[in-house]
């Protein structure tokens, strides 16, 4: 399970309250650099419009410049050429004792502020020169400390601002965020729900914006989901209770067919050695008779054939034979099981050929085995049409060698495809019982190698088909 980290609400508070908080915090942090700075700006600033209106006053400016050291704060001197008082101001600040230049600036109209202050004392001021062009020469001086308290004033009032409204700006940070993530709270609740297949609760939310879609259509995916898995349970115990009615069907069948294959061994037994009894018994001129006799031996034969395959194929069916594995030639397995049915192969006609693997081994059950090329091999056998060739390889898979089987002149037609490994099941039904077969070799083939967890099947090729099955490779092999 994947481990739960911050819920929404508390990230999408803790994030817009820190951006906030950066911005406070940077415009507090900035008010406290910059706002002397624009102090003494803005008083240098006044100083040179003052000394400007005093240059156009002329002859009146002993008025102006003492309504100016009234209302600004300032002191005034003011100099003819001669450097003689024309107006000397009563502020008089820095008069009296030497003077100590601490930084000065000087402008392009050759004006100039100086940062001054009096021999022996702390206080500083700003003092702010011109040349007028009918060479008069003021000076304008304020105090620089009450500036310096302005400025602290103001950055200690922005301070406490800063800070309250970060207060309140968190609160309403908090209720917002509360309110903004309690419909994707509920959604991720119901969503929850939903995983572990609990489909009772829904989303009430009432929005017309995206969340409110959000929430119809989680809605309407929960109604889909649950009439889904409704009807998906429904059809699974339909299923269950088909395949157990299948699974008893088939153990009665293959319980029938071993009883039934049991009961008629001995009966088959009894007819046939009855009839070799009145066959002995019977002239030889009655030809009818014997014919008849050879006729029930036959049959019988033929009944007893079909009892046996019955047995083999309810054992493999059911597992009651289970496979003996042990190691062998894939080579000598092929060429031992050939040389056993050349007479068959001369018989037909059949041109088989092998190709060797060159000293590959198999592991399984080499005598259930052989009963499965057994019946590929007298199957391709008996379909083998035109130049009736049989060829026999062995292609190499990750853990399995499978060996094909391929006959000329046969196709696997459509509707025959899914009932070709059922018992009984016959393709050509007349053939079939012209050569006394059941329907049975493919079932065993199939039977035996699930047993083995192998598989078998078919391939329809150009010119044939080609009937294949899989064995694990050999130990030895593997490496």
């Amino acid at each position: 399970m994947k481990k739960k980290g911050l819920g929404i609400r508390i990230r999408l508070f803790l994030e817009v309250g820190a951006i906030i908080a950066v911005c406070l915090i940077g415009i507090a942090v900035a008010n406290s650099r910059l706002v002397e700075n624009v102090y003494i700006w803005n008083a240098e600033r006044s100083m040179n419009q003052m000394a400007q209106q005093a240059e156009q006053a002329g002859d009146g400016y002993f008025y102006l410049l003492s309504e100016f050291e009234r209302t600004k704060g300032v002191s005034i001197d003011l100099y003819d050429s001669q450097d003689n008082f024309l107006y000397e101001g009563g502020g008089n600040f820095v008069s009296g004792n030497r003077i100590n230049i601490i930084s000065r600036t000087e402008n392009e109209d050759g004006s100039y502020f100086n940062i001054v202050s009096a021999e022996g004392s702390a206080t500083q001021y700003i003092v702010f020169g011109k040349d007028f062009a009918n060479g008069y020469h003021i000076e304008i001086s304020t105090q620089k400390d009450p500036i310096q308290e302005s400025a602290k004033t103001a950055t200690s009032v922005t301070t406490i601002v800063t800070v309250s409204a970060l207060v309140v700006a968190l609160l309403f940070i908090l209720f917002y965020s509360k309110r903004f993530t309690k419909p994707l709270v509920e959604m991720s609740q119901v969503t929850n729900r939903i995983a572990d297949l609990d489909f009772s609760d829904r989303c009430d939310v009432k929005r017309n914006d995206e969340i409110g879609v959000l929430a119809h259509n989680i809605n309407t995916v929960s109604d889909s989901l649950s009439a889904a898995l409704t009807e998906l349970r429904e059809k699974n115990a339909q299923l269950l209770e088909d395949i157990e009615k299948e699974r008893k069907i088939e153990k009665m069948r293959s319980d029938f067919i071993s009883a039934a294959s049991h009961e008629l061994k001995t009966p088959i037994a009894i007819i046939r050695g009855y009839a070799e009894g009145l066959k002995m018994s019977v002239d030889e001129e009655n030809k009818a008779a014997n014919e008849y006799c050879d006729i029930i031996m036959n049959e019988s034969d033929r009944m007893n054939n079909l009892v046996l395959n019955m047995l083999e194929q309810s054992l493999y069916t059911s597992g009651g034979k289970k496979p003996e594995m042990t190691e062998f030639s894939v080579d000598e397995f092929v060429e031992g099981f050939l040389k056993t049915v050349t007479p068959i192969f001369e018989e037909k006609g059949a041109d088989v050929h092998y190709e060797k693997t060159g000293g590959k081994t198999a592991f399984a059950d080499k005598a259930q085995m052989t009963t499965v090329l057994s019946n590929i091999v007298l199957n391709a056998c008996s379909h083998a049409r035109g130049e009736k060739k049989i060829l026999i390889d062995v292609e190499e898979l990750d853990s399995f060698y499978k060996i094909n089987v391929f006959n000329t002149g046969s196709f696997v037609d459509e509707k025959d495809k899914d009932g070709i490994f059922t018992s009984f099941y016959r393709a050509d039904k007349a053939h079939s019982r012209a050569e006394g077969r059941f329907g049975l070799g493919l079932a065993i083939v199939k039977s035996i190698t699930e047993n083995h967890g192998c598989e078998c099947g078919f391939e329809n090729k150009e010119n044939g088909v080609t009937f294949w099955f899989t064995v694990l490779k050999g130990k030895s092999d593997e490496y």
